[in-house]
Formats: structure tokens, sequence, C-alpha cells
């Protein structure tokens, strides 16, 4: 057993081949497995996670195929950054969240995507990183029509 967390399909990741987020942007579906799309921003696409356990959990994906930040542009980078300010500023609005946490990871998909997580006072990761796949809180269809319309509406006056 390899202590590796490299993927035996890294390499194609890395070149942009079969990644699951270039395939997920460029197809248009509305779902996937993990998350419900809400909204195209200036240079990134947002989903809603299907796991609410916390609650507003969204994450951003970036349009263009790169692996870290510093492989976009200046104007790509203001972009992307702009579009996850703007999506931190709508779900601390909609879900009163007291901090957000944002999550640059990538070492499962190599793509840029942001996990933007509200925090709570109250949740169950005091003083230190919330792991939201610890618990796993699925919402009918109509809880998530409801968390994905607050977020579109709250979308349009913040722009």
């Amino acid at each position: 057993m390899s202590n590796s967390w490299k993927s035996d399909n890294w390499d194609d990741f890395i070149n942009g081949q079969n990644c699951p987020v270039c395939d997920l942007i460029s197809s248009n579906k509305s779902e996937d497995a993990h998350g419900i799309y809400i909204a195209d921003l200036s240079f990134s696409r947002l989903f809603l996670a299907k796991n609410q356990y916390v609650q507003g959990y969204c994450v951003l994906m970036c349009h263009r195929h790169v692996i870290e930040p510093y492989a976009l542009t200046t104007a790509e980078r203001t972009s992307y950054f702009n579009d996850m300010a703007l999506v931190g500023r709508v779900l601390e609005k909609v879900f009163k969240a007291d901090k957000l946490n944002y999550n640059i990871l990538g070492n499962i998909i190599p793509h840029l995507h942001t996990h933007i997580l509200p925090r709570y006072f109250t949740d169950d990761a005091p003083n230190r990183p919330i792991d939201p796949d610890v618990k796993k809180e699925y919402l009918s269809s109509e809880g998530y029509e409801e968390r994905i319309n607050l977020i579109r509406s709250h979308i349009k006056t913040v722009q």
C-alpha cells in the first residue's frame, strides 16, 4: 500500500485530460454527485454542495483548467478572486455566518476550485477547520431549491 495521495490518473488530470471539473463545466450539467449548479460568475461556476452538514457550503470552480491561482493571468486571477469574494459576501448575508473558510485544495482533483464553508460559533469544530465529511446532511429537492434561490437572488443584488 502506497503512502502517496497521487491517483493513477493524476498526470492526465494535470494536463486537463478527463478532468472531472472541466467535464462538468463543459457539459453544462446542472448537478453531479457532489453539487448542484447555482450560477456562472465572471470567471467561475458556483455549486451548492449536496452535503449541507455545513449550511451554505458551496464550491466555486474556475472556468479555465489551471492547477494553481498563479497560473492565471492577472486579469483572470482578479476575476476569480472577485467571484470568491462575492460568494463569501452572499453566503455571510444569506446564512448569517460568523466567519467564512476558503479552502483551495486540489490534491484529489487538480483543477482550481475553492470550497467555501460558512462558519458558525455553534458549529462542531471550534478552533479548528471544519470537515464537512464528518456528518452527512442531505436536503429534500425543495430544500436545495430554496437555498439555491436565496443565493441566486442575493448574487444579483450584490454584483
